[in-house]
């Protein structure tokens, strides 16, 4: 049993202040500070191509990462991991605020995707580590509030900074939230390890001595749907990604505003998106503990699809915020259904490093994602105004892509020699599961 609202607020606090990082960098600080060092022509494919790499180095080191915080819980817990990375992203973060040239910038910025995803490599284990998998669904839509609440605490902050013109001050306000998160998650977060044992039918296994040789080994038949479902979360997110990585520049041509009115403006929708995805979350992670997983995140996908398509035709303010909305609900659908499937597929002496490789649906969703820019930029030589309508488009084909995905994890669950989980709604523990391990409570 999770002990109440002390318990889940520690285990999910840190997820705001990450959130706030990732989505406050890549969606509103660094395109406004690349508006000053590229031109206008140059700067969607450089958006794209700079947060392609940055995410997919923070991609690559999370398993990495995930090894060294599943064999060093016992001793440092989670927390040590956090702490480490912690310290590493200040650092970044001075880097990159007190850049003045498109080198220190990129060097800034790659900096802290690494030091981040280090970080979230620790954050990411509490869930499977503390949690009984009949209330994984309910800590996912903790997990989901907090995370869309850290990126619309980014989204309002960050974006009436940079709207003033106080650029200087966003990367200070970061670090903050990330230092506040951290302290309050260390009080409130007892691992006590000795009070946990691995479920019988998810004993430990032997791994290679050596943590990079063991960060990248998946057993794709041993591990098929979980594998699925990582691609499920890819192609859902690479839509999301798209949409929210050129929101500013969108928002920008589409309202005929300036550079400061429309990263304020873009601020303030992606603010209220994520305010109803906030408020929408812990019911979807009740649901994905009753309705089941699978059905939860079908919907999502539809409805996400759905709003993306409607953007195509948004000519105000109020329709950007109508359509998105559609996308926000099916956001917080999809998420708290597949964060609580990811831990029910992620074996427990290894959950860390699962769900390093889940994160390269997800950092790899927001790598690709950048790629989107060339598409824009292209499409829009070639029919001006185009640019935006192929993009919307082709984040609408992966969300649906998404839906489909899923009935592939269904079939291979079922063909898989596991013991099931229930298959018709993914929500519970296999038998006896519960009665064979000690949970902390």
């Amino acid at each position: 049993m999770i002990r109440g609202i002390r318990f889940l607020l520690g285990i999910s606090l840190f997820w705001l202040a990450l959130s706030m990082l990732f989505d406050g960098i890549n969606t509103l600080v660094l395109p406004n500070q690349l508006i000053g060092l590229v031109s206008e022509g140059r700067q969607a494919t450089l958006l794209g191509l700079l947060t392609f790499f940055g995410l997919l180095a923070g991609m690559l080191v999370q398993p990495l990462a995930g090894v060294i915080s599943d064999r060093t819980r016992v001793r440092w817990g989670r927390s040590g991991t956090i702490g480490i990375g912690l310290m590493l992203i200040l650092v970044s973060l001075t880097i990159f605020g007190l850049s003045r040239s498109l080198a220190g910038a990129i060097l800034g910025y790659l900096a802290i995707q690494v030091a981040a995803s280090i970080a979230q490599a620790g954050q990411q284990g509490f869930i499977p580590d503390l949690v009984s998998p009949q209330q994984r669904g309910l800590a996912s839509g903790w997990k989901g509030f907090m995370d869309i609440g850290g990126a619309m605490l980014g989204f309002v902050v960050l974006g009436q900074l940079l709207g003033s013109g106080q650029t200087g001050l966003a990367p200070v306000v970061v670090g903050f939230t990330l230092v506040v998160a951290f302290l309050v998650t260390v009080a409130l977060v007892k691992e006590d390890w000795k009070a946990v044992r691995l479920p019988q039918n998810r004993k430990a296994t032997s791994h290679p001595s050596n943590p990079l040789a063991a960060a990248f080994r998946l057993d794709l038949r041993q591990h098929r749907p979980f594998a699925w479902l990582v691609l499920s979360r890819f192609l859902f997110l690479l839509g999301t990604y798209a949409v929210g990585r050129f929101l500013l520049y969108f928002v920008a041509e589409r309202l005929g505003l300036e550079a400061n009115q429309a990263a304020r403006e873009a601020g303030s929708l992606l603010a209220l998106l994520a305010l109803i995805s906030i408020l929408a979350a812990p019911p979807a992670g009740w649901a994905a503990d009753r309705l089941g997983r699978i059905p939860l995140m079908v919907a999502g996908a539809i409805l996400s699809a759905l709003g993306t398509l409607l953007l195509i035709v948004a000519s105000t303010s109020m329709q950007i915020l109508l359509f998105g909305s559609l996308m926000s609900l099916g956001s917080a659908a999809f998420a708290s259904a597949n964060w609580a499937m990811t831990a029910d597929l992620s074996p427990s002496s290894e959950s860390a490093r699962f769900f390093g490789f889940a994160n390269f649906g997800t950092a790899g969703a927001a790598a690709a994602g950048g790629l989107f820019g060339i598409l824009v930029d292209g499409a829009n030589r070639l029919a001006p105004g185009s640019g935006y309508p192929a993009l919307f488009l082709a984040a609408t084909l992966a969300s649906l892509s998404s839906a489909l995905v899923l009935l592939a994890v269904k079939r291979s669950w079922a063909a898989s020699s596991h013991t099931p989980l229930q298959q018709d709604a993914y929500h519970s523990s296999a038998p006896g599961e519960v009665a064979e391990s000690t949970w902390i409570e």
